[in-house]
Parts: C-alpha cells; sequence; structure tokens
C-alpha cells in the first residue's frame, strides 16, 4: 500500500479518535463555560509584542508580573523581580560518585559503586543540542513568551492534566491505560535536583494518546516533571514539544497555566523541538535538570542546555510537600492510550538495543545531594510495562560522555483489553 494511500487513512483515523475522545467535554454547563471564558481572559493577558513561529504557534510577550502563576493567593503579595534571577546559582554538570565521602552520613549503603563491564558498556556520547530559542530574539526585556490559547486548547489541557494528575504513582498501576518504562531513586535520603541529556524524537500517536521522555523529582504527592512530549491532544499537532508539569497541592498543569514562573524571554517552556532524532541516524538531545536553590529561596529551578541557563522557577510557597525537600527522582519514558486502541511508540519507537545511536536515553543522569551533582546510586529501581512492548535499562558509570545512562523505549502496539 502506498504512502498516498496510508497517510488519508491515518488522517482519517487521527480526526475519529479525537472527536470522539474529547467529545464528552465539550457539553459544558452554563457555569463551565463561565469558568473556561473567565480562564481565558486569565490566561491571554494583553501582550506587548506578538510572534508567530514557523509551525504555526502564536506567542504572545505578556509582561513579567502577569504571569498567570502570579494569580496564586500565597503568591500575590510576591517580590520576585525578573532582574534578580540573572545570578540564580547553578550547579556545574561535572558528576561525582555517589559515595561516602560525597554523603558523609547522609545514606547508610556501603556498597561501593562499581564500573560496568567491557561488554556492556553504550557508544560514546554523540548528540547534537536543539536550538528552541524563538526567531528574532524573542520577546523585549519585562516580558515573557506565553502561548496563545483558545477554548479548545484549554479543554484538552484541562482533560489531560486531571488525567496526569490522576496516575502520581507509577508502580501502583492505578492507570491502567498510562504506561512506564523509568528508573527512580530508592535511597531514603534527601533530594535537591534531578537532570539528564534526554535525545528527542517524533513518532506518531493518535489523538489520543502521547509518548514521552521525561526527568522527574517528586515527595509524597507532588511531584514536577520536565522533557519532551508529543501529544497531539493537548498540543492541537504532531510535533515534539518541551514540556514541564507541575503538581503542587490542589494544582495540576502543564507548561505555564498554573505555578511555575517563567523567564527566559526568547525559549518558550513549550516550544516546538526541531529537529529530532533519527533511528541509527543523527542524534539530537535536550539537556535539563529540576534543582532547588537550597542557598537562598528554597524555589526549584527549570534549567535547559549545559552550561545551565535558568528558564523559570515553582515558588517554594506552593508546595506543602516539595517546599522541604523531594525524597525520589525518576528518568525515563511513559505513553498514555485508551484501553481500545494500540499503544503508541515510546522513545524511538523501537525495541531497545543499548545503543544510543538506536534507543531513547536520558545520559549524564545525575541527582543533586548536598549542593552537589552526583551520579544516582547505583541500586535504580527499573519498573517497566514489558506486557505492553516497553522496557528500561540503567548502565552504571558506563565511561566516556555517558556516565550513568537510563535506556528506555519500545515498539508499544498492545491494547489494554488483551490481558
Amino acid at each position: 500500500m502506498g504512502l498516498k494511500v496510508i497517510l488519508p487513512y491515518l488522517l482519517v483515523c487521527y480526526l475519529f479518535l479525537y472527536c470522539k475522545w474529547i467529545e464528552g467535554y465539550k457539553n459544558l454547563s452554563k457555569e463551565e463555560e463561565l469558568e473556561f471564558e473567565e480562564q481565558l481572559k486569565r490566561l491571554n493577558k494583553p501582550p506587548v509584542k506578538t510572534i508567530k513561529t514557523k509551525y504555526g504557534d502564536i506567542y504572545d510577550c505578556v509582561d513579567f508580573y502577569k504571569q498567570l502563576a502570579f494569580d496564586h493567593p500565597l503568591l500575590k503579595n510576591h517580590n520576585f523581580h525578573p532582574e534578580a534571577f540573572h545570578d540564580l546559582p547553578y550547579l556545574m554538570i561535572n558528576l561525582v560518585e555517589f559515595n561516602h565521602q560525597v554523603l558523609d552520613g547522609l545514606m547508610q549503603s556501603t556498597s561501593i559503586p562499581q564500573r560496568v563491564s567491557q561488554e556492556n558498556k553504550v557508544p560514546k556520547l554523540d548528540f547534537e543540542p536543539v536550538n528552541i530559542e524563538l526567531e528574532g530574539g524573542g520577546c523585549p526585556v519585562g516580558t515573557v513568551p506565553i502561548r496563545r490559547t483558545t477554548k479548545d486548547d484549554l479543554i484538552r489541557a484541562k482533560v489531560y492534566s486531571e488525567m496526569h494528575a490522576s496516575k502520581m504513582d507509577p508502580l501502583a498501576n492505578d492507570k491502567p491505560d498510562t504506561y512506564y518504562a523509568v528508573a527512580r531513586t530508592k535511597q531514603d535520603i534527601n533530594y535537591e535536583g534531578v537532570g539528564a541529556v534526554l535525545n528527542v524524537w517524533n513518532i506518531p500517536v493518535a489523538a489520543s494518546q502521547y509518548t514521552s521522555g521525561r526527568i522527574k523529582i517528586s515527595n509524597g504527592a507532588e511531584s514536577l516533571e520536565a522533557g519532551w512530549t508529543v501529544n497531539p491532544g493537548l498540543y492541537g499537532d504532531n510535533q515534539t514539544h518541551l514540556y514541564i508539569y507541575t503538581n503542587a497541592g490542589q494544582l495540576h498543569c502543564f507548561n505555564t497555566q498554573c505555578g511555575y514562573v517563567h523567564l527566559k524571554p526568547d525559549i518558550p517552556v513549550d516550544a516546538v523541538i526541531n529537529p529530532t532524532s533519527s533511528y541509527g541516524g543523527q542524534t539530537y538531545g535536550i539537556t535539563l535538570s529540576i534543582v532547588k536553590d537550597v542557598t537562598d529561596t528554597n524555589n526549584w529551578i527549570l534549567q535547559w542546555d549545559d552550561p545551565p541557563i535558568n528558564l523559570g522557577f515553582w515558588p517554594a510557597k506552593i508546595f506543602t510537600d516539595l517546599g522541604n525537600t523531594a525524597t525520589q527522582a525518576e528518568w525515563g519514558g511513559e505513553t498514555f492510550s485508551p484501553s481500545d486502541v494500540p499503544g503508541p511508540g515510546m522513545g524511538s519507537g523501537h525495541a531497545i538495543r543499548l545503543d544510543t545511536i538506536y534507543d531513547a536515553f536520558c545520559a549524564r543522569a545525575h541527582i543533586v545531594v548536598d549542593n552537589t551533582v552526583i551520579n544516582p546510586p547505583d541500586d535504580l529501581e527499573d519498573h517497566d510495562d514489558d506486557n505492553y512492548g516497553y522496557s528500561v535499562v540503567n548502565k552504571r558509570d558506563v565511561g566516556d560522555d555517558v556516565h550513568y545512562v537510563i535506556i528506555y523505549g519500545g515498539v508499544g502496539g498492545m491494547t489494554e483489553n488483551l490481558y
């Protein structure tokens, strides 16, 4: 069957699935209609400048102080100033071993990390960083880029945010349509950050599905995520996007719709990531970290690139558990698919081969403990939904530029109702 025949067929399937899946959320009551209209007014603040990207996204350059995060009751009398954040402290990714000298009393394990054997090494990390800066220099000083939101965007975001919030613990399997291939920490210590280099991919998903690669840090029910995703239900397209997710108390949202304060005038937090990696070919990657500013504000800072750039932050005041510290860090992939629809691919969309030219990875994976960037411990807990075609492998200190790498992915193609 030729490509010209397949593409229209896929388009019809895409539209059918999308319409059926979102249909129930468009029959709004009058009260809900008014609530959405009020939210749109709060979201779409009067812009100083408007930028339309080559992908069709419209970003409004909004005054720093008019960001939606500042509508939070605990931030009404804030003293944040955009100029003050240029000198936020950051920690260079200069990895040290996870051992007693570094942690001195913070962990009870007596095991000394061992290097993996030569046959278990993966190739030298070779990737091109992706530039996602807005063209023309971005927004003027004192403003930040906020993606313009339509009513349909808001409805989709609400659906996905509520769905995302309902499956906080992947190992509990309390959200059967969401699948994972992740590695996460087990050590009972306080974590002040998580980060990695993630290679980025663009693989096909249906309108009601998503596929993502991300880092995550959590404490109890509260968590923060950052990574890449293909999520047509959230973004209205099949591009690969940068994303963050905030779960703080009663706040559950993607990107800039709650809690998160953006700083960088030329890099949106939900930007299209392009180009993306090709299987067995050129690898493209992004470097992300979420780090606590323990020396001053206790805010959680979102950092991009290496050396890192502070994209924005989550004020400590909006958290209960995460306001103090994190108790777990996590790396890997995640997909979602309705139970009667075959699951999408994860990572590169192929079974893992332990080769960074072919596999999706979180390389140079690291945590921050006692204000020091270190390798994760060697007893990470792996969880993968291998019954649905997804798997994860973590490799301890493989040398070269890779350091600690979590490799994840899978073909997918299974459905919940087969089991």
